[in-house]
């Protein structure tokens, strides 16, 4: 069967039509905090125009040295295609975000269709890329992100109209930003979507807008404002449109929310001090086809390997099908291949909902180790003394740990995850919970011995504060099955 897509030019309602229905937008909200939003909307107008505003913050440049300029054709493309194309091209122009190009360099471009339906303009700047000098601006850590929403009570979203468009080009820039469709010979005003440097340019922006602004995350256009009570979230939330508004950006008001008790951010349910994978991302891992290639294994692994967090024994369950990736084997999908492949489906359909950890009180950690992997659980308890789940941990020994001594993996295996749950378990000073099954490890902080390498690693454990509590296998049963096949 043939799938053809339908391309719609705006799926989302503009601005101007969302603010003339903000208050069934606003309907999850009592009439205090409705009026409470509709009112602080209604304070900076300037931020929901229906065409995206130009930053004057920063510009966007593009480095090539003294690379010869690239100069390629317009890709071929049917009857449908091109009149969209156009019409992004009429859009582009109109609204002063393109203009007419007498450029050396030349980019095809292309459509793509985004999740709501409508058509995402690109332009194939494969060619450029690889002779930009890059720009290492880092980007956050999405774990970070996450986990700093904590038990927030309220939570808002906020995304900008088109927030690549919102970076204007230097001169240079805009004329090597030059493409070419079937109609039109035309070179970007803007930073355009499939630029090499575009997210590290973007975030430099946003981290230069909200620097200092409490509660609030910013992973590239995905602004996050978290508050643990509603006087709080709408003092955060002027401060953050304020500073919005005085670098002249635009929010999609469709696309933002305000006060929600649970959010999507980057492709997780967060809120109320949970986090789960999105219904639609395991349903996409879970009806992927069985692949034929290593570059569909690849994008299956990729997929499932973003929710590995979720999983318990990831690394062990997935091990045959990360093997099959090796150039120096022959791609030959076995039983063996077919059952990593359902279990993994199995692992994400079946993945727990985890807890959001609170650095302010103690964790426990429980590890053990198999004969082929490390396992481990962070856990930390709520208010009612019930223990829960906050991240998994499994990793396979390499050929040289398989063959430790059942000592050295039990130890190696408490280093690994101290080395993998850091950022957690030291950021305060509260005794880290250690059980595992193995009773020599209790005696691990006055262990001497003629082994240098539990030695070192002794050494390497004292900076923690651990109380190791023996655990017997048969009641270690998280940590246990996530090393072991």
């Amino acid at each position: 069967m043939i799938v053809r897509h339908t391309f719609q030019q705006c799926a989302r309602l503009k601005n101007s039509e969302m603010l003339a229905e903000l208050n069934s937008h606003l309907s999850h909200l009592s009439d205090v905090q409705r009026s409470a939003v509709e009112s602080l909307i209604a304070d900076f107008p300037v931020l929901f125009h229906d065409v995206p505003s130009c930053t004057t913050v920063l510009q966007h440049d593009i480095d090539v040295g003294k690379t010869v300029p690239i100069k390629q054709h317009a890709y071929r493309v049917n009857a449908v295609k091109r009149s969209v194309m156009k019409a992004e091209v009429d859009y582009l122009c109109e609204n002063g975000l393109a203009k007419q190009s007498f450029s050396p360099w030349s980019s095809p471009c292309f459509l793509v269709t985004k999740n709501d339906g409508s058509a995402r303009f690109c332009t194939d700047y494969r060619k450029v890329n690889a002779v930009t000098v890059p720009d290492c601006f880092p980007l956050p850590r999405m774990e970070g992100c996450v986990d700093n929403l904590g038990s927030a009570k309220y939570v808002s979203k906020l995304d900008l109209l088109k927030g690549y468009w919102q970076v204007p080009l230097t001169p240079r820039a805009s004329d090597i930003s030059a493409f070419v469709t079937p109609d039109d010979f035309m070179q970007y005003c803007v930073m355009a979507f499939g630029m090499w440097n575009a997210p590290a340019t973007f975030q430099r922006l946003i981290n230069v807008v909200l620097a200092g602004v409490r509660n609030c995350n910013a992973y590239l256009d995905d602004l996050v404002i978290y508050s643990g009570n509603w006087s709080e979230h709408m003092s955060t939330l002027r401060e953050v449109f304020e500073r919005l508004a005085n670098a002249s950006l635009t929010l999609n008001l469709a696309k933002c929310e305000f006060g929600q008790a649970t959010i999507t951010y980057l492709d997780r349910e967060v809120g109320q001090g949970q986090v789960k994978p999105t219904e639609a991302k395991v349903t996409a891992v879970a009806q992927f086809p069985v692949p034929t290639t290593r570059k569909e294994l690849r994008r299956f692994l990729g997929m499932a390997g973003y929710y590995r967090n979720f999983c318990k024994n990831f690394s062990t369950v997935a091990n045959p099908l990360t093997s099959l990736l090796s150039p120096s084997r022959t791609f030959l999908w076995t039983d063996e291949c077919q059952d990593a492949f359902d279990n993994v489906k199995a692992l994400l359909c079946s993945a727990p909902v985890l807890a959001v950890p609170e650095v302010s009180k103690g964790f426990k950690l429980e590890i053990d180790a198999s004969s082929v992997g490390a396992g481990a659980v962070l856990v930390q308890e709520d208010s009612s003394g019930i223990d829960h789940p906050l991240c998994y941990f499994s990793r396979k020994f390499n050929k040289h740990q398989l063959n430790y001594s059942t000592v050295e993996k039990k130890t190696l295996a408490l280093l690994l995850a101290l080395q993998f749950f850091d950022v957690y378990v030291s950021s305060n000073n509260l005794p880290l919970i250690v059980f595992t099954d193995h009773n020599p490890l209790v005696f691990l902080a006055r262990m001497y011995n003629q082994n240098q390498r539990l030695m070192r690693w002794s050494l390497i454990v004292q900076g923690y504060n651990l109380v190791i509590k023996h655990k017997k296998g048969s009641e270690n049963i998280m940590a246990d099955a996530l090393s072991r096949v």
